[in-house]
């Protein structure tokens, strides 16, 4: 992993955060520039610091006015950031338009100043900050989480403290990337994936989710592989696309391994992939998971949804870069993963804001998923069908919503 730490307006390359980063990462891991921001327009310095990237395991560091420009390369690069006292609005902030800086780059800070929460931003904000008096509203609608601390604008006490419990906090959340939380009448359907042994590994596959995977570096993994849950259309509906592409792109190198959870999913999958899909024999191969020999994986987890499936719907019981992980699907019950939750544990969950009978209920289910979290389970909602509500349930909560990518 590498790190692009961006120092504030008047600050040096080797700030406070840059000196707490290397006590925690080798320092050829560590980028981090002296910037002339007074001389150099928002657009110049993004396109600079943007050709710095050259790994998609990257986590942007920025402190106030860098904080601003890490912000933006985080929703740029869809990595996550970390920001100490970051200054959301140069534009309105005196210590920068009163610096000489050209009135055309104060109105570019004013344009492309973000207004909407950014999912992987993790924020710290000082509680003695006079340059930022009032940032700490303005960082809880911009940022995934912000954390009160002790400190002035640049000095943050016990930075490397706060910044390696981020980085914990980062490395949790990202465990599973989401390509969608959406339920089956969103505009991104449920699915996630994770990446382990230079294999991609695919928990579903719709049709939105193989146009976010076209667009990845898939071609740099030796294997791809799709553990079907269910074969309801958003969760499988892109799933003979994806196959077909990824044999015609790679030139007829490369093929998916299709995962169905048992052997009558399996021949499910091969109607719907073979008869209806027009797939070929060729471009994949498909196994059902008591023949999967990974060490990611551990089972699948039959469970109850909808009476057409009875019996064909799955979860799965992970064990993702050596943490223990469980994937529920589309379930109507918790009943079969309680038993494999544990403190440290994953839980990777439904929540449906509206009572259906065949999806989890969040308002019956709250507290018991309060109480996992409180006795420490990792707890992450997806399979969100009224997103707004369900955050505005678990606001004061340990739950979170599943990170996306």
């Amino acid at each position: 992993m590498k790190i692009l730490n961006l120092h504030g307006f008047m600050g040096e390359a080797d700030n406070k955060n840059c000196k707490a980063l290397c006590g925690l990462f080798p320092a050829e891991d560590i980028i981090s520039p002296k910037i002339d921001y007074i001389n150099n327009s928002p657009h110049k310095l993004l396109g600079e610091f943007s050709e710095m990237v050259d790994t998609d395991d990257i986590i942007f560091v920025g402190q106030s006015l860098g904080g601003w420009y890490a912000d933006k390369l985080s929703r740029r690069f869809r990595r996550p950031c970390v920001l100490t006292n970051p200054c959301n609005y140069p534009h309105e902030l005196e210590l920068i338009t009163s610096s000489g800086i050209a009135p055309e780059f104060v109105e570019q800070y004013r344009e492309m100043s973000a207004n909407d929460k950014n999912e992987r931003a993790y924020t710290l904000c000082s509680d003695a900050d006079t340059i930022l008096p009032d940032n700490y509203s303005d960082c809880v609608s911009l940022s995934r989480t912000v954390t009160r601390v002790c400190g002035s604008h640049s000095t943050i006490e016990n930075v490397g403290e706060h910044i390696s419990r981020l980085l914990t906090e980062i490395q949790n959340d990202s465990l599973l990337l989401f390509l969608g939380r959406g339920s089956a009448f969103a505009d991104e359907h449920n699915s996630a994936f994770f990446t382990e042994d230079n294999e991609l590994v695919l928990l579903d596959c719709p049709a939105t989710s193989y146009q976010k995977v076209k667009k990845m570096n898939w071609e740099q993994y030796d294997n791809i592989y799709i553990l079907i849950t269910h074969t309801h259309g958003d969760h499988s509906g892109g799933v003979g696309t994806m196959l077909q592409y990824v044999w015609f792109a790679s030139y007829m190198k490369k093929k998916v391994t299709v995962v169905a959870p048992s052997s009558e999913v399996k021949d499910d999958l091969i109607l719907l992939l073979m008869r209806i899909e027009g797939c070929e024999k060729e471009w994949f191969d498909i196994i059902t998971a008591d023949e999967l020999d990974k060490r990611w994986f551990i089972s699948a987890v039959p469970t109850v949804h909808v009476k057409p499936l009875e019996s064909r719907c799955f979860g799965y019981h992970l064990n993702v870069r050596g943490n223990n992980v469980v994937y529920t699907g589309d379930t109507a019950t918790l009943e079969p993963f309680r038993p494999l939750l544990k403190s440290g544990s994953f839980l990777y969950t439904e929540a449906a804001f509206y009572k259906s009978g065949v999806h989890m209920h969040l308002e019956e289910m709250l507290d018991e998923y309060t109480g996992l979290a409180g006795n420490g389970v990792h707890v992450y909602l997806m399979h969100l069908d009224a997103e707004e509500e369900i955050k505005k349930m678990t606001a004061d909560t340990p739950l979170q919503l599943a990170m996306l990518y």
